[in-house]
């Protein structure tokens, strides 16, 4: 990759990276390597918290209130869930 294709008008050429743009291109990958993990961990946070419906917040609620005591256990192991993935961050 160290090299370009470049049209200036009077044709196609090929021109070499110069040391400043191969050390930027190098360090903007290594950036976006280095995000993988927060950018996963950002996307579990997303699809635990998409998972808790008005359903599940109705059955997490109160016995008197339609709630029960499986719909809150299933509450809080989804909290749980959440607090490991924000732990990653």
């Amino acid at each position: 990759m160290s090299k370009r294709f470049v049209n200036d008008g009077t044709g196609t050429k090929i021109i070499e990276y110069t040391e400043e743009e191969k050390t930027a291109k190098a360090a903007a990958e290594k950036e976006w390597a280095d995000g993988a993990a927060t950018r996963a961990a950002k996307k579990a946070i997303l699809d635990l918290e998409a998972e808790i419906t008005q359903r599940r917040i109705r059955e997490a609620g109160a016995d008197d209130a339609g709630g029960s005591q499986s719909g809150r256990d299933w509450m809080k192991a989804q909290e749980a869930k959440i607090a490991t993935e924000r732990g990653k961050l």
